[in-house]
């Protein structure tokens, strides 16, 4: 590289980004140069460094065959200090259009876990490719001062939900990963929701269709909700499901991701069973004033366990003096008249269960 003065120029410190002054004499970075912005954290990506004889004062006087050192710094501590992450040269060219040369590297995005800016430079050495004086005579050359943003990525999250179907009013929450942020601060953005059938469906009534606006501040850990209304009902058909999607988001610079899908399940809360009841009487022709004691099975074919199942029973004209005998724990019998009411029944899958009351015979 050729220069036209010998004077220092102020360029590179190993301390600190010096400020850009753009005092060299013609060889010179010619910008922009192809990188700033946002990137996703720990990613690697190119820049492409051109050098040109932009800055001349006297016409062109950088000479074919000159050897033009191109360094990349980036302070990916934030420390105050930038380090070196790559350096390479090109041949400048007075033939090609427009004069110069370029170089191609690669800068690999610091990792981090919020978005965070860090401070780079490129810059033209005079002899060394990693110069190591203040601002000595290594530090010769042009150069140009970017920002890039190690972009984490932001999600919108849903927390999955499973409730019985009966209990009512399902909230579904909606969580941002990430802080979302520009110059100014935190970004507020909305994004839609909408919800579509799984194995529940709206044709079926096993649900209300819901939709609407979720809005957040744009810090991380915000949250918003909605809810979802399942479609009460006494149809045993296992444990169904709910989808709930994401759409026109507002915010369209961030790469927020919106692409995870929320799932409810409908736990089912209907059982099923098949109960059938038995009769029997321990005297089948008793005499006027005689006891005789009645037994009532309940047998429960299932699939499922019957819970708090209730008989209703009539004792026949002709009996007085009608009380429990043997009632299961738990449940409940009740004489009113002659007629018994029986709550509160447990019958497991395949099994039965009894209950005994006596009777007198009546005179006629």
């Amino acid at each position: 590289m050729t220069l036209a003065q010998t004077a220092h120029a102020a360029r590179y410190t190993p301390a600190a980004l010096c400020a850009t002054t753009d005092n060299s004499a013609y060889e010179s970075i010619t910008t922009p140069i192809s990188i700033g912005g946002d990137y996703p954290s720990g990613s690697t990506q190119s820049i492409t460094i051109a050098v040109g004889d932009t800055e001349v004062p006297l016409g062109n006087q950088a000479t074919t065959g000159d050897t033009e050192n191109v360094i990349i710094l980036l302070d990916s501590n934030n420390d105050g200090t930038p380090e070196v992450l790559n350096n390479t040269s090109c041949t400048y060219n007075q033939g090609a259009t427009p004069p110069g040369c370029s170089t191609t590297q690669s800068i690999t995005i610091p990792t981090v876990t919020e978005d965070t800016t860090f401070r780079g430079r490129v810059m033209l050495s005079y002899n060394d490719l990693n110069p190591t004086d203040s601002c000595g005579d290594n530090s010769y050359g042009d150069s140009e001062d970017f920002l890039i943003v190690a972009d984490v990525n932001e999600t919108i999250v849903f927390t999955d939900v499973s409730a019985p179907e009966d209990n009512g009013v399902i909230t579904v929450t909606a969580t941002l990963s990430h802080n979302v942020r520009d110059a100014s601060g935190f970004v507020n953005f909305t994004v839609d929701y909408a919800t579509a059938d799984g194995t529940a469906t709206v044709a079926d009534n096993d649900y209300t269709a819901a939709s609407g606006t979720l809005n957040f501040n744009g810090q991380a850990g915000d949250t918003d909700t909605f809810t979802i209304i399942p479609t009460a009902d006494i149809i045993p058909e296992s444990d169904q499901t709910i989808f709930v999607n994401l759409s026109n988001l507002s915010n369209a610079t961030h790469g927020i991701d919106i692409s995870d899908t929320g799932v409810i399940t409908l736990l089912e809360d209907d059982t099923e069973v098949a109960l059938t009841m038995a009769k029997t009487v321990t005297n089948m022709t008793p005499n006027i004033g005689e006891t005789v004691v009645f037994t009532l099975q309940v047998y429960n074919a299932g699939p499922d366990a019957a819970v708090d199942a209730s008989v209703i029973d009539n004792v026949p004209s002709g009996f007085e003096n009608i009380a429990p005998v043997l009632v299961p724990s738990g449940s409940s019998f009740v004489v009113s008249g002659n007629n018994i009411n029986w709550d509160g029944i447990d019958v497991p899958a395949g099994g039965s269960t009894i209950a005994t009351f006596s009777a007198v015979v009546a005179q006629p």
